[in-house]
């Protein structure tokens, strides 16, 4: 077993004789696509299957690229066949238009997309179709979506390469405080020893990592303002009230939902801030800076878990859940499609991506050694469950929404967790503890104030760019609104904005707060799984596979959860108001 991932399943390499076939392919399939005239609902469902034939075949390749360049981002073949792609793929938008627009006009004579789907065969799709319906008020000519796409390419979309390609090889200089020696690092490296149980650690890697990011902070406020102007611009043009609007739709969720999840949020806001003041008095200090927020806490805090370690932890975990799901992760170990450690020209954070087309996932971690780390890895490994039930359906179905996303990976985080506190005890018990409310406060604090963030920076943006200054200054005003008095004011961090990389995609804003939904909606089902162990397996397997085919409203509802009732919210944020009661206890 490797610690980089093996992509060959997927291609050979981008000179290899199927990807070249596969490339050559698809502008032909477009073309097909796009000649393709609907006069009938028959015409309509013989678009779908074309369209399908493209989705798996370009899922195939941009999947490679993009893998590819995630790991090596100055690799020229990558950077190339991603541009390419996305190309190819902004000329499949004249036909999507074209299919709105027949199914929009079915749907207000008062034709039934289901039942007509249903006829022609295509009847998986329903959703999907009347989605597309309801899209097309939002659409523009098809020229110019077309053209939209194709500028896309030049501009969000390369600009948030850019900012990959910045903080993939953006170096710190560290002062090691236990030898006093300087070395240079990535930013990654230096992030990971916000772990570290040595005060000074933190202290000297956090200064170091701040200083590090006027290096590229021209370069990025460059790129976010671009970004962030495209999709304002764009948003108004498809008729959006504001970007997050589009989102929305994108998610298949309603604004009731959104307004509920933070109303619950909002209330309880202070529960968070009094644990991280309960923190800082465990450290022994009088307020906790921003770089304690992942201070381990009790007296075995350093230890370091090796990969394999980390591997063993989840499988006997994740087998008290189902062996379906240990089954999938010892797939993705045996398999290698996981890269495990950080290094030079690699991505920041984590990720998991599917390949429809051979039926696998691959996770990209930058495994540090940490328990947090642990935590990752059954959190991307939840994606990649997500992705294995998901698959059993027709290609157009697996676009699930991004908070359905982040549901299925804090429910796997969950299961590793909650199993491993049945067994531990005492300082082991205590740090396990602390660390899911360290996960718990960066889905609710941070993401709060991300939230916040972005929604400024897009109100800004409507009026001129913001400067870096302007940037770090919305960035520490939001971070003072979410954390309160449970962090240091004086000790924040004002570059957040340019770490992560949420924040530079122009296809999805308001990449933030997904995961405050994943994880409050986790919690909730977590209390229906323990309340019925024997039952809720094959329910969940079932609520995961058909997460792309319905509103996730309707998709909760299968679970007996309202998500548009605050009062669903507050009761799983009860939940982590107990493991607070459990630490301050401790």
């Amino acid at each position: 077993m490797a610690e980089k991932w093996c992509l060959k399943d997927i291609y050979a390499g981008f000179d290899s004789a199927e990807f070249k076939a596969d490339f050559l392919q698809i502008p032909k399939t477009v073309d097909r696509l796009n000649a393709h005239e609907i006069a009938s609902f028959s015409d309509a469902a013989a678009a779908i299957k074309i369209l399908e034939e493209y989705s798996e075949k370009n899922d195939r390749l941009s999947s490679f690229a993009q893998y590819v360049y995630a790991t090596d981002t100055g690799n020229s073949d990558a950077t190339k066949f991603i541009y390419l792609l996305d190309a190819i793929d902004a000329e499949t938008s004249r036909m999507k238009v074209r299919l709105a627009a027949f199914l929009a006009e079915t749907a207000e004579k008062g034709g039934d997309i289901a039942a007509l789907s249903e006829e022609h065969g295509v009847g998986d799709y329903s959703y999907q179709l009347r989605h597309m319906a309801e899209e097309f008020c939002h659409m523009m000519s098809e020229d110019e979506e077309t053209l939209a796409a194709q500028m896309t390419n030049t501009g969000s979309s390369a600009w948030g390469l850019l900012q990959d390609k910045l903080i993939s090889m953006l170096t710190c200089e560290y002062t090691d405080p236990k030898t006093n020696k300087t070395q240079t690092i990535g930013i990654n490296e230096c992030r990971n020893f916000a772990y570290d149980a040595n005060a000074e650690v933190r202290k000297a890697a956090y200064e170091a990592e701040l200083e590090a990011y006027p290096k590229i902070e021209e370069s990025c406020a460059a790129a976010m303002n671009s970004i962030k102007g495209e999709v304002n611009l764009l948003s108004g043009l498809r008729k959006y009230n504001h970007p997050l609007e589009r989102t929305l739709f994108d998610s298949n969720m309603t604004q009731k939902t959104l307004d509920a999840m933070f109303e619950a949020i909002e209330a309880n806001l202070q529960i968070f801030r009094d644990y991280l003041k309960t923190k800082a008095r465990y450290l022994g200090k009088t307020s906790l800076p921003f770089y304690d927020l992942f201070a381990p806490v009790g007296a075995s805090c350093d230890k370091k878990y090796s990969y394999d370690e980390a591997k063993d932890f989840i499988m006997r975990n994740f087998v008290q859940f189902s062996p379906g799901m240990e089954a999938v992760a010892k797939k993705a170990f045996d398999s290698d499609w996981i890269d495990v450690y950080p290094r030079e020209g690699k991505v920041s954070g984590a990720f998991c991506g599917d390949i429809y087309s051979i039926k696998q996932f691959r996770i990209l971690l930058n495994f540090g050694g940490n328990l947090s780390d642990i935590i990752t890895l059954a959190h991307e490994l939840g994606h990649g469950y997500h992705s294995m039930q998901v698959m059993q359906e027709g290609v157009l179905n697996t676009h699930y929404p991004m908070p359905l996303a982040e549901t299925a990976s804090t429910f796997c985080e969950m299961i590793v967790t909650n199993a491993a506190l049945k067994t531990l005890e005492g300082d082991a018990k205590l740090q396990l503890i602390e660390n899911s409310l360290q996960d718990a406060t960066q889905v609710i604090l941070d993401i709060y104030s991300r939230f916040l963030f972005e929604k400024s920076v897009f109100e800004a943006r409507n009026d001129h760019p913001l400067s870096v200054n302007e940037l770090n200054n919305l960035m520490i005003s939001a971070q003072r609104a979410a954390y309160g008095d449970g962090l240091d004011p004086k000790l924040l961090h004002p570059y957040m904005w340019a770490i992560k990389p949420h924040y530079y995609s122009g296809a999805f804003s308001f990449y933030n707060f997904p995961y405050a939904f994943g994880h409050l909606l986790a919690n909730g089902l977590y209390k229906i799984y323990e309340e019925d162990s024997a039952g809720f397996g094959k329910k969940y397997d079932e609520f995961l596979r058909v997460s792309g085919k319905m509103p996730i409203k309707e998709s909760c509802e299968t679970l007996g959860i309202n998500v548009e009732d605050a009062a669903f919210w507050t009761s799983a944020l009860d939940v982590i108001k107990g493991t607070i009661k459990q630490f301050e206890e401790f």
